[in-house]
């Protein structure tokens, strides 16, 4: 038997959609595959100068890409303080450059090379941008358009340095190994050489570090002058915690513990110094000397050593700017035992600083911003990967795992510099009556750290988001911008009522006719039971 016409005609139209479906997903795919690999100009751009003092063992050249934390050489510290100045190769020779062309960069492939020496005399270069390394010998160049560069370091800014940097070249974006990619964030590591005098530095490794109560580091960098015969006779530093980060718990008010002390030659060789080769002489040990100890270890390795002292610390309170200052003082001296005090002229001041920052998530029925919902339970996580994961894990009705876990009364102990809590620690923030609810302490940057909230709880009546929340953190203690999120709910779907003179009403007159009925077959019933009965009677009378 053959299908119905509407069978047939249904089937082709499903065959018909599924092929244009298909033929959809074929150019979507092919578009893909074809997307194109050029330089695109509207991508953000930057430059970020890593000003070094040279080490003992020089590194590998560059490639733009920026090296993972303890991957430079232990004698490579950082130098702040000193400007550069970039300038935009606008022509060489009279021919003109442009990026965005093959003829641009032929032109600048030999200089690019080496081959060529390049001679800013012969060169047009456009208006110079300057910046002065901080926190860690960074400069950054985020204003830069498309274009090649030439940059020189243009100040020393009081620091003991025998010899600038050498000038290079460097274009935005960078080309890389790899087919079809280019870098559009380019690192460069340039080094100099130190004089006589004392260098220290302060820098701080948070790199782990996101939500408030997770540990930190700071460390203070001391390079001893490379001089042939230099002998260490006192060597002093203070570091004490702050209003807004804390370290050890159980010392003197004020005091850190250092986490580490090491003594670095300029090889490379490390020695880690002891409780017997450093003490503080200070009330309430706010100020440390190394001891005889100490000073002969300094001095066993010799002139361009380093010695590197390492403090553990947390977060316990977001100033109003977000900027956790860290000032330390050190001093290095080769004349009488004991000269080096706070305040001396010898003594080198140096800073470091860490950006914190919080968040606002706002929870509302979808369609209507005022209406806010109580009871919304949210997870934050650090990556997009693990927000995805823990969106998956939700729904499949697994335990979620990955989130960060946060700490508002965190301090660190002496015994192994772990961070402890006053209170449990706290992974899931749930909305309040005005529908809010703050994250109180995630790491921040003045250009924003990505993170992602996951709803792990929905309110009564309404169905959480599936999809994890992107937000912005940037320095403070109000959130502002991409930090202060808007998260809508759907409310769940009600249970359909009989409607009123529908199928209810029709069950109703239904249900009464046979209750009718049933009443007139009874009577019929009855008054035929009754008349066989009388028939009955006068059978028998007769």
């Amino acid at each position: 038997m053959s299908a119905p016409r509407y069978g047939r005609r249904l089937s082709a139209a499903v065959a018909a959609v599924a092929l244009g479906a298909t033929a959809l997903m074929g150019v979507a795919v092919s578009a893909a595959q074809a997307a194109p690999s050029n330089i695109d100009p509207n991508l953000p751009r930057s430059l970020t100068i890593h000003k070094l003092s040279q080490p003992a063992t020089p590194g590998v050249a560059g490639d733009g890409s920026e090296l993972a934390p303890g991957s430079l050489p232990v004698d490579a510290l950082p130098i702040n303080g000193v400007e550069f100045t970039v300038e935009q190769v606008t022509q060489i020779g009279g021919t003109p450059i442009d990026l965005t062309t093959d003829a641009g960069w032929a032109t600048i492939q030999p200089y690019l090379n080496g081959t060529t020496p390049f001679d800013p005399l012969t060169a047009t270069l456009g208006a110079p941008v300057a910046e002065t390394t901080a926190n860690g010998g960074l400069a950054v160049f985020d204003t830069l358009p498309v274009g090649l560069f030439y940059v020189t370091e243009t100040d020393f800014g009081g620091n003991s340095i025998d010899t600038p940097a050498q000038p290079f070249l460097v274009t935005l974006p960078m080309p890389t190994t790899e087919p079809g990619v280019f870098r559009y964030d380019v690192h460069a590591y340039p080094k100099n050489t130190l004089g006589d005098e004392p260098y220290a530095v302060k820098t701080v490794d948070d790199a782990s570090a996101y939500a408030m109560g997770e540990k930190f580091t700071w460390a203070i960098s001391t390079q001893i002058p490379n001089t042939p015969g230099y002998t260490v006779v006192d060597f002093t530093w203070a570091d004490n915690d702050g209003e807004f980060f804390q370290g050890t718990y159980d010392l003197p008010p004020g005091l850190m513990l250092p986490q580490s002390i090491t003594v670095i030659t300029p090889g490379g060789v490390e020695t880690e110094l002891d409780y017997n080769d450093y003490f503080s002489p200070s009330t309430g040990g706010t100020v440390w000397n190394l001891t005889t100890s100490g000073l002969a270890k300094v001095n066993t390795a010799g002139p361009g050593s380093v010695i590197r002292i390492v403090y553990a610390s947390v977060v316990k309170k977001i100033p109003g700017n977000g900027v956790i200052e860290n000032v330390a003082t050190v001093c290095v001296n080769t004349g009488n035992p004991g000269v080096c005090a706070m305040g001396d002229p010898n003594m080198l001041n140096v800073r470091a600083e860490t950006l914190w920052g919080k968040a606002l998530l706002t929870k509302h029925a979808a369609g209507d911003a005022t209406k806010v919902l109580a009871g919304a339970g949210f997870q934050v996580f650090a990556t997009e990967a693990a927000a995805n994961a823990a969106a998956a894990q939700l729904a499949a009705g697994q335990t979620v795992t990955g989130a960060l876990e946060f700490c508002e009364d965190p301090w660190i102990t002496n015994s192994d510099m772990a961070p402890r809590c006053s209170e449990p620690v706290q992974s899931t923030f749930t909305t309040d009556d005005t529908g809010v609810v703050t994250i109180p302490g995630l790491k921040a940057s003045q250009a924003g750290i990505t993170y992602w909230a996951v709803e792990t709880k929905a309110p009564a009546g309404y169905v959480a988001s599936t999809t994890p929340i992107e937000f912005t953190v940037t320095p403070g203690d109000t959130p502002t911008g991409a930090a202060a999120v808007n998260v809508p709910n759907q409310m769940r779907q009600a249970g359909a009522l009989p409607v009123l003179g529908g199928a209810g009403m029709a069950a109703i007159g239904i249900g009464g006719a046979i209750l009718i009925a049933g009443g007139v077959l009874f009577a019929i019933f009855g008054r035929r039971k009754k008349q066989q009965e009388q028939a009955a009677d006068t059978a028998t009378a007769a």
